[in-house]
């Protein structure tokens, strides 16, 4: 897709909108993830990144809090951009809980003690 910019507008010094500088490297998204407890150098690769992740969370599900987390970053992101709303780490973290209980609701095998506490927390 062409568009006149492809800066992210959220990012203090206008980096290139890519996966790395959205989801990881943005203070906003660092704040977020902050939130459930996640912290990691912005100087490793998004594979690693994840991988830090997966270790810190210690649940076979991990995949789908990371999924969640990054829709509810851009659904903040284009909030801002789209309708004129500050991002709100507040806002993200009860979004993402709401989303997340319906996860564990659905799954069937999954225990509510082996959920991190972070994410469970009110």
């Amino acid at each position: 897709m062409h568009l006149d910019s492809y800066v992210c507008e959220l990012y203090i010094f206008q980096k290139e909108e890519i996966l790395h500088n959205l989801f990881i490297k943005c203070n906003f998204a660092k704040a977020c993830w902050q939130t459930i407890g996640i912290s990691y150098p912005h100087t490793l690769s998004h594979f690693r990144i994840i991988k830090r992740i997966k270790n810190s969370l210690q649940v076979p599900f991990y995949m789908e809090i990371i999924i969640i987390i990054s829709w509810y970053i851009w659904k903040q992101m284009n909030g801002w951009l789209f309708n004129n709303e500050d991002p709100s780490v507040h806002e993200f973290f009860r979004a993402f809980k709401m989303e997340f209980s319906l996860v564990i609701h659905r799954a069937k095998n999954i225990s509510i003690n082996s959920v991190p506490y972070l994410i469970c927390k009110q």
